[in-house]
């Protein structure tokens, strides 16, 4: 079986839903399976958990504007912290390629994947210090853990309910922002800027 020959759940048999050549993972819309797509086989591997609805501009398959960009939401996973919980959406920009919109009580991110080869000693990053990633300085303004919650759409990396994060936002001049994710003895990094939400708006079309 190969990609254009099309997906189907292991759980319950219902058609995948896979717009992206590279997703790696995809949430069942009918099961709520989550299921792992490796090169020409699948494999479920947990949940995707219960997303209470709640009002967006943010809707899978729904094109967002962003000055001259556009973002096409294919993905949204759900995080609890100790504040409460926000939402990652993972977005295909016109270009073809992937960025993360991060979506906490009204302040928006778009971060795109940064490739780090440097490790740290996560309990050594602490706010208010320094981090320097290519030859740039960051100061710490973040430090706590969240836990996935719930997913729903197509990733281009495994997550999983129930996976816990420690995170680090990193703030850099011009606004500029890196998120740094250690999970599972890994780290993971984006790089981006806020956002102004006015500067947001919805083509509402659906793709």
């Amino acid at each position: 079986m190969s990609f254009d020959d099309g997906f189907n759940c292991p759980n319950c048999g219902a058609e995948l839903s896979c717009k992206l050549r590279h997703s790696k993972m995809v949430a069942c819309e009918y099961c709520e399976s989550t299921v792992l797509l490796e090169d020409e086989t699948v494999r479920k591997v947990g949940k995707s958990g219960v997303m209470a609805e709640e009002p967006s501009l943010f809707v899978l398959g729904r094109e967002i504007i962003h000055k001259d960009e556009s973002f096409l939401p294919v993905g949204q996973a759900r995080f609890g912290y100790a504040n409460g919980w926000w939402d990652e959406f993972w977005a295909i920009g016109g270009d073809g390629q992937g960025v993360w919109v991060s979506v906490d009580e009204g302040e928006i991110a778009i971060e795109r994947p940064y490739p780090i080869t440097v490790t740290f000693n996560p309990d050594a990053l602490t706010v208010g210090s320094s981090v320097i990633l290519k030859d740039e300085r960051f100061r710490i303004t973040e430090a706590d853990t969240a836990t996935c919650k719930a997913l729903r759409g197509e990733f281009p990396e495994p997550i999983r309910i129930g996976q816990t994060y420690r995170y680090w936002h990193l703030s850099g001049e011009r606004a500029r922002i890196v998120t740094l994710e250690y999970s599972d003895g890994e780290f993971q990094a984006s790089e981006g800027v806020w956002v102004d939400p006015y500067l947001i708006r919805s083509s509402n079309v659906a793709a």
